[in-house]
């Protein structure tokens, strides 16, 4: 599998490796647009099924669990059987500048999550044009979430997120929205024993910048993936593999005919709502000269000579939105602080004794 960071190129060398290994075209042979650094950006098709599915990943070019997890897809033995009633076609990284460079935006500082409307930049254009082609019957929209999201009473984070977007202002059931939401049913019935955190639902305010209201908006059920977080996994190796099992259960999902009905909505809304209640660390009880004080710590990730590295910086004091950590530590009865927490002028904050450092992954 594919480290959480990598470079486009070996983004493209692995890809190439899975290509060769299913018979498949040079990446020469599938170039379907260039991003505004004018790296390459691939479009893939597989199966000749009557179901048609456009997947797309990493718009936001931090957010790459979801390329990994299609990688591991693609590496199936039986993807011919499993693609049996599916035309599937797959963009793996829509912002490859972003990819490159690990930030959200592209390379003119946009949010291509937002430009569904606008088409400003080249990807965007690029998805839209695909989308106009392929005329998809089901949309999934990939993407990776922040470690702050969790249940809303802060007791559990967020392994995975889903959303079947609203088409307009009134939050209407379409029989889009309605098909969506099936396939998310399908995915938290059979993978919400398999998840350390909870299967969350996002909020489902409309805004027709974003891709996946747009679409919803033009009659297209369309799926929101979101790799959550859970524990120590930075890597982000065990979610990856779930967003892998959850796109497998939604392919099977999709290729099947079921009664759309009410249960439906009531099993979608079933799904527990998130709040951004988590931090990464939380360190509770630190003495100060006026009473003890709980630190809200977030890693802040950057990229630095190929390896991504996740710096501790101190994001607030007593915050009342701040119900967990992904680790906790209670200084009180702490026997090992040896009081040798340091706060940089830059909030980065560093101690030996709790092993609160810099680390890389």
């Amino acid at each position: 599998m594919l480290p959480r960071y990598y470079s486009y190129t070996q983004f493209e060398d692995y890809l190439q490796k899975i290509l060769h290994a299913l018979n498949g075209t040079v990446l020469q042979d599938l170039i379907i647009g260039k991003s505004v650094l004018q790296r390459p950006i691939y479009g893939l098709k597989f199966g000749s099924g009557k179901v048609r599915v456009l997947a797309w990943s990493q718009m936001h070019g931090n957010e790459s669990a979801t390329t990994r997890a299609i990688c591991e897809l693609l590496k199936r033995s039986d993807l011919d059987y499993l693609l049996e009633d599916i035309e599937l076609y797959i963009i793996p990284i829509l912002n490859p500048d972003g990819a490159e460079n690990w930030t959200r935006v592209n390379a003119n500082n946009v949010d291509l999550n937002r430009d569904a409307v606008l088409l400003s930049q080249p990807e965007s254009i690029v998805l839209r044009k695909v989308c106009d082609d392929f005329q998809p019957h089901y949309c999934f929209n990939l993407h990776g979430q922040r470690s702050m999201y969790g249940s809303l009473n802060g007791s559990t984070p967020a392994q995975l997120s889903f959303l079947a977007p609203s088409g307009d202002q009134k939050k209407s059931l379409s029989v889009a929205r309605i098909k969506a939401m099936r396939v998310i049913n399908s995915i938290n019935t059979n993978l919400n024993h398999r998840v350390d955190g909870i299967i969350g639902r996002y909020k489902d305010d409309f805004n027709r910048n974003c891709v996946g209201d747009f679409m919803m908006n033009s009659h297209v059920p369309t799926v929101l993936f979101e790799a959550g977080h859970s524990g120590a996994d930075y890597s982000r190796d065990k979610v990856s593999m779930l967003v892998y099992q959850a796109l497998v259960i939604a392919l099977k999902s999709v290729g099947t005919n079921q009664i759309l009905d009410a249960d439906v909505v009531s099993a979608y809304e079933s799904i527990p709502e998130m709040s951004t209640a988590y931090v990464d660390i939380l360190i509770k009880n630190v003495p100060t000269p006026i009473g003890n004080r709980h630190l809200s710590i977030q890693y802040h990730e950057q990229v630095r000579e190929g390896e991504l590295y996740f710096i501790p910086i101190l994001i607030g004091v007593n915050r009342e939105d701040v119900l967990n950590g992904h680790r906790v530590i209670d200084l009180l009865g702490h026997h090992h602080f040896k009081n040798d927490l340091i706060v940089e002028g830059s909030f980065e904050i560093h101690s030996e004794s709790l092993n609160i450092k810099i680390f890389a992954n």
